[in-house]
């Protein structure tokens, strides 16, 4: 199947949902994105459906957009799209049955480089978990597996990126995940933020979103994606997430059914923490 009959698929299938009165919105993807790239679309009439698109260059994680809306919306849902719609239900930001998801799988996400996107160069899931409309493609049947890659864990490295960061938050926005009204970092009391921005204040937030993110990241790699200043800190939150799926055997968004790790207490769970590695 090629991308052309994914566009039909979805395109059909939205439309008919518009004209159904099953969905007062389709949030997917459309032309307009910066350097070729997608640019989120929101349709609320059948007859424009034919502006979606899909593609390898349908990289934002629409997930985050659901939170707070108490309308019906159809959405189309890369894996990492779906894996942050489920965390997002099991938190209690959206409800399931407000959220018709039209999955597709995904076989990469590329830039006008052809180059892989973050988070796309050792992605393992490239069909949706959940799904309530299937928009398969073939082709990933085919796939080779991605190959682990060895990370460089050192403070130098970690100081670098820190030195490169201007605290703009363009990560924190993008993130699915950052749906709090007024993040840690903005609250007054305690005051995190220093009047001039230091490392000691930037490495508060990188660190301090990390650890947010435990247990609840979906590696779409929006943080890095989005950076302007060119800081590539996901490697922090990959170490978390990997730490917990080995600790609590907990994979983020694949079911609705589990308790996310971070969510879930039993006394005998392993008494261990992240400097015990």
């Amino acid at each position: 199947m090629s991308y052309d009959a994914q566009i039909k698929e979805i395109r059909n299938c939205a439309k008919s949902l518009l004209e159904q009165g099953k969905v007062d919105l389709i949030l997917g993807y459309g032309e307009g994105g910066f350097d070729g790239l997608s640019a989120p679309l929101f349709v609320r009439k059948p007859e424009n459906c034919d502006k979606l698109i899909w593609g390898d260059r349908c990289w934002q994680n629409l997930s985050g957009y659901l939170c707070g809306r108490s309308d019906k919306v159809g959405v189309v849902a890369k894996p990492c799209d779906v894996r942050g719609i489920v965390q997002l239900v099991i938190e209690g930001q959206i409800q399931r049955e407000n959220v018709y998801i039209i999955g597709a799988d995904c076989l990469k996400i590329v830039d006008s480089e052809g180059k892989l996107r973050p988070g796309c160069e050792d992605c393992t899931i490239h069909s949706p978990p959940i799904y309530d409309t299937y928009i398969q493609d073939e082709r990933v049947q085919n796939l080779e597996p991605n190959q682990e890659t060895t990370e460089e864990y050192s403070l130098e490295r970690f100081q670098n990126e820190i030195d490169k960061c201007i605290l703009c938050f363009a990560c924190r926005q993008a993130c699915y995940g950052c749906y709090c009204n007024t993040c840690f970092m903005d609250r007054g009391v305690p005051n995190w933020l220093p009047g001039e921005v230091d490392s000691g204040a930037k490495m508060v937030f990188h660190l301090g979103k990390a650890m947010h993110l435990a247990g609840r990241c979906v590696e779409c790699g929006s943080c890095d994606a989005v950076c302007a200043s060119g800081v590539h800190l996901r490697y922090i939150i990959k170490e978390v997430t990997r730490f917990v799926e080995e600790t609590y055997d907990f994979k983020t968004g694949l079911d609705l059914d589990t308790k996310p790790a971070m969510m879930d207490f039993s006394p005998d769970d392993e008494d261990t923490g992240f400097l015990g590695r």
